[in-house]
């Protein structure tokens, strides 16, 4: 097959182990990440940024691309409220019951979303959840929900929500802008990679109300300056070789 116009393929790689890093900075264009908080975006960009002079690569040759959600709203009240229902909506009660089996390693089909976590201990050593992420540390993990559980008077259902479902920006269209641009101005991130919460047209809110604050910030861009998403990215053409 004849070479496409950007070189070959923008590879796009997911990994946050040392050897997942390490093979970002050799042979990636784009890491997609999951760090959430602007310190554990700091700590990986540096690590990851770090590692591609060994490999003769300059810091641009790899972009560092967080996966990002946002909840808008006309007041940051409403951004919160917005946030919360849609948790509640991305967690049924039956998923609920599957996150938490994941935790414990046994099943609890039989247990009320509704009414209170196990008060059995989880099971180390299961294989309930082959094919999935395994917790590292299931007691520390029962033992952390539980306590948040007891605080707060949180239900199985309740509790799942608070735990595992979070929206990384939430705010006012200007606050969530000022947000994004702070990642990338204090070396957290290059960009983003928006998943929204609904599909398709997920996306329309962000680009009707965020977009042009970033544009005006001067923080995005106002027209494209290639045809390809390597050139859309700012990531160097590929050596020709032969």
């Amino acid at each position: 097959m004849p070479r496409p116009p950007q070189g070959h393929p923008v590879v796009i790689q997911a990994g946050d182990s040392p050897e997942g890093r390490e093979f970002a900075a050799s042979s990636a264009d784009v890491v997609f990440t999951r760090h959430g908080t602007l310190e554990a975006g700091r700590a990986f960009y540096a690590d990851v940024k770090g590692r591609l002079a060994a490999y003769g690569r300059a810091p641009d040759d790899l972009k560092i691309m967080p996966g990002v959600t946002f909840v808008l709203g006309d007041t940051a009240a409403e951004a919160q409220e917005r946030a919360i229902e849609i948790r509640r909506q991305q967690v049924s009660p039956q998923n609920a019951l599957l996150a938490l089996e994941q935790v414990w390693g046994v099943d609890l089909s039989a247990y009320d979303p509704d009414g209170p976590l196990p008060d059995i201990d989880p099971d180390p050593e299961s294989t309930l959840v082959q094919g999935r992420v395994k917790v590292g540390d299931p007691l520390a993990v029962a033992e952390k929900w539980r306590a948040l559980s007891r605080a707060k008077g949180l239900s199985i259902h309740q509790t799942v929500i608070e735990t595992t479902s979070r929206q990384s920006f939430i705010g006012t269209p200007a606050a969530v802008a000022e947000q994004l641009d702070e990642f990338v101005r204090t070396d957290a991130a290059d960009g983003f990679i928006l998943v929204p919460h609904l599909t398709p047209g997920g996306l329309d809110e962000f680009v009707e109300r965020v977009v042009p604050l970033l544009q005006e910030r001067g923080a995005y861009r106002t027209e494209y300056r290639g045809a390809t998403l390597r050139s859309h990215l700012g990531l160097p053409e590929p050596v020709r070789k032969g």
